[in-house]
């Protein structure tokens, strides 16, 4: 009887140590332990886009432990999440809480961040677990995010309305940040050939305001026809940054054309953002326009203000709905603004009214980005993103690389979340019966 159970211990050991020591290579390059991120459910992951007048999209993210529900603004063009610290003696909840988590990890160094105006913020680095839990499907992602914690004084120029983090797609980090900064590096195992999520953002008064980011695929309901796509550059200084071939305009009544720029991609934005000499010459077409700031210029709530982008040779257009954006005081100023140097913005007005994809195509050891936009097909009601249409499911476009048991920078096997979890399932099952064996006997 002894002698089984100590058999039962050493085997419970093994399962243990296996599971401690099984890593996951990330697309960065990097071998992280299998706590590190893992996965509940199969297919993409839903990230809800809650809808805030327009103005912000909001998503929850479960932090710490226990967790917290914490509201962010998702980005493509941040690298981390940033996640503004609770006021001193303020009882707000809405807050993140370090101090009544136990998973929250104390960084070292201090770290910034860039602002919605370009700025930037100064905060602490910190470890903590994250999850995003999909709105489409039993599906989460937890991870071990490395996360910035601002001071409580922190205004909307880094969180937007209703918003108490920044929740970053981007892929960049600074050398002195914690490795497995990236949400994105971490979701995707090195061995895919391609993968893209999707992002379908609406209007307030649309039939259904709220949006979906699918981290894994696309979805066929909301796009019609083919992407559009254009590659990020390697030396750009933003993730997810294309350039678009140009802007199309109304000048006294007749079509103009300028020549495009690199732009950052992001429901973050909320402009279309163009060097200042550029918005001056278009707002000089806009009867009655006046520039109001460095970067604004105000127009007449009734202008005929349509504004085209053209990307890889397909135009896209918006409409005064978004392009004129009414003002509290009742008057109105233009989406258009000015101020880019090396890089401009394209934002939530024009996402608004396309579907967008992200996507990361590797082969040959190499890894190349690039955003892509389609025309959108209005969601309706009864086909709410809580609710999907099960005769069209998502396109599942994460796919493994023909050599997926290639050795990159290390010598250890590449596995991906899913092939850990049936060896590990598969283990567990030959210890059971094992011990079931011992029992018996």
């Amino acid at each position: 009887m002894l002698s089984n159970l100590a058999l039962s211990a050493r085997l419970l050991a093994l399962v243990t140590f296996v599971h401690a020591s099984i890593t996951v290579e990330t697309i960065d390059g990097l071998f992280v332990p299998l706590s590190f991120a893992r996965r509940a459910g199969d297919g993409p992951i839903g990230v809800r886009l809650t809808n805030k007048n327009d103005v912000s999209y909001l998503t929850p993210v479960l932090m710490g432990t226990p967790p917290q529900t914490i509201q962010m603004s998702p980005s493509l063009s941040q690298n981390f999440i940033a996640v503004a610290s609770p006021p001193t003696g303020v009882n707000d909840q809405s807050f993140y809480n370090p101090s009544i988590s136990t998973s929250y990890t104390a960084g070292i160094g201090t770290a910034s961040t860039q602002t919605i105006s370009g700025e930037s913020v100064q905060g602490i680095y910190a470890g903590e677990t994250c999850t995003l839990q999909s709105a489409t499907s039993a599906s989460a992602f937890s991870y071990n995010a490395s996360i910035i914690l601002t001071n409580s004084a922190v205004t909307n120029d880094l969180y937007p309305l209703g918003a108490r983090g920044v929740l970053g797609y981007g892929l960049g980090s600074p050398s002195d940040a914690p490795p497995n900064a990236s949400l994105v590096g971490t979701f995707l195992p090195s061995n895919f050939s391609h993968a893209v999520c999707g992002i379908e953002l609406n209007h307030f008064d649309d039939p259904v305001p709220d949006g979906i980011l699918m981290m894994g695929a696309v979805d066929p309901t909301v796009f019609t026809g083919n992407f559009s796509n254009a590659m990020v550059p390697a030396s750009s200084p933003t993730s997810w940054s294309v350039a678009f071939d140009n802007l199309t305009y109304i000048a006294n009544g007749v079509s103009q054309s300028m020549a495009g720029m690199l732009a950052s991609v992001d429901m973050y934005h909320s402009d279309i953002q163009i060097t200042s000499d550029a918005a001056a010459q278009l707002y000089a077409g806009v009867p009655g326009s006046q520039a109001i700031s460095n970067a604004h210029w105000s127009i007449p709530c009734t202008s005929k203000f349509p504004i085209t982008l053209t990307f890889s040779g397909t135009p896209f257009t918006m409409t005064e709905r978004d392009t004129i954006i009414k003002q509290s005081d009742g008057s109105c100023i233009g989406v258009v603004s000015g101020g880019a140097q090396l890089i401009g913005r394209v934002g939530a007005p024009f996402m608004r009214n396309v579907y967008t994809q992200f996507f990361a195509d590797q082969a040959d050891g190499s890894v190349t980005f690039g955003v892509g936009f389609a025309a959108k097909n209005l969601r309706q009601a009864s086909t709410s993103p809580t609710s999907p249409s099960t005769s069209t499911q998502p396109q599942l476009t994460v796919r493994p690389s023909a050599t997926s048991t290639g050795v990159g920078q290390s010598s250890r096997s590449q596995l991906n979340v899913q092939d850990v979890g049936r060896s590990l399932r598969v283990m567990i099952i030959l210890v059971i019966a094992i011990l079931s064996g011992l029992n018996l006997g």
